[in-house]
């Protein structure tokens, strides 16, 4: 495991590189029910969001689905990632940190954060920045990795692609349900959902391959492993091919 002073450092590179490329993972990675997972977290929102902060918002791949907003601000550290969102026409937004959010108390009704809180440590302090710009009763809606739902199928192509990269894809930090629920109690929340769901990534072709690889973060391997790890996937590519993306949706109130 990095330190955080190299998660921050890494992260900082992944981000400059490649801004953007969430948002093009997740939105191949769509569940035939429940669409992609930017739909998915944003349908556990309450139809009245009022005014909306967005933690880690990357390139604010979430705006487009959060309807019933009066306002709506982004933040985040990567300063090409917020370069990205502006470039959609998306915001706005602005460069902070999550853990010093650039708000008065009590300011917003609504947070959002998807794939960014596993991102921000200590969490601790990023949920009581939260809750402190959070208005009594306001609503938080996270989406995080999770280790599961997957199936027994997904190891024909996941297995291949954790030996190739020695290991799957790192994180900073695992947020399991029991740990957010304690996070979240402890910074003054209520949690009232935790649902966890696997959307499909199909692998049909070299380009799904990639994306499916460069999206990862992979910290301390080659770009010698992650073009075999491409490599690898690219010669599993069919029409039925995916990997899994095990998510959780979290919903708690102030």
């Amino acid at each position: 495991m990095l330190r955080t002073g190299d998660w921050d450092a890494y992260l900082a590179s992944f981000h400059a590189a490649r801004p953007g490329i969430t948002e093009q993972a997740l939105h191949h990675a769509a569940h035939p029910d429940l669409g992609n997972p930017y739909a998915w977290l944003a349908a556990a929102l309450p139809a009245s969001l009022g005014t909306v902060l967005d933690v880690a918002c990357g390139n604010a791949a979430l705006l487009p689905w959060l309807t019933g907003h009066h306002s709506y601000l982004g933040v985040d550290v990567s300063d090409h990632e917020v370069a990205a969102a502006r470039r959609e026409g998306r915001g706005p937004v602005m460069l902070a940190d999550a853990r010093r959010l650039p708000m008065d108390d009590s300011a917003v009704d609504t947070v959002v954060s998807s794939m960014g809180l596993m991102l921000v440590r200590p969490v601790e302090a990023a949920v009581a920045e939260i809750r402190r710009v959070l208005r009594p009763g306001g609503t938080l809606a996270l989406l995080v990795p999770a280790v599961w739902p997957v199936r027994l199928s997904d190891v024909a192509l996941g297995l291949p692609l954790a030996v190739a990269l020695r290991g799957p894809g790192s994180m900073p930090q695992q947020l399991s349900p029991r740990r957010l629920r304690r996070v979240l109690r402890t910074g003054g929340f209520r949690t009232q959902a935790i649902e966890r769901r696997r959307f499909p990534f199909p692998v049909h072709s070299d380009e799904h391959a990639a994306l499916a690889v460069r999206a990862l973060y992979t910290p301390g391997r080659s770009t010698r492993q992650l073009l075999r790890a491409e490599s690898i996937l690219s010669r599993w590519a069919r029409p039925a091919a995916e990997l899994p993306v095990p998510l959780m949706r979290v919903v708690a109130t102030a």
